[in-house]
């Protein structure tokens, strides 16, 4: 892997937890449950960015 995919990894590594504390309330306030469609959001982001970096890497 080159040096942007790994800053593609961080990004979305980055945002996922961004999200998963804002939608939880972890470490601010009362925890709530994470949500299915906080579930499927994230699911969707790693595996889309999972199958971009598969594609690229078949073309080289």
């Amino acid at each position: 892997m080159d040096k942007s995919k790994w800053i593609a990894v961080a990004a979305c590594a980055g945002l996922t937890a961004a999200a998963y504390i804002g939608s939880t309330g972890l470490f601010y306030t009362t925890f709530r449950p994470i949500r299915n469609y906080d579930l499927v959001a994230f699911a969707g982001s790693w595996a889309g960015l999972i199958w971009i970096m598969l594609r690229d890497s078949r073309r080289d």
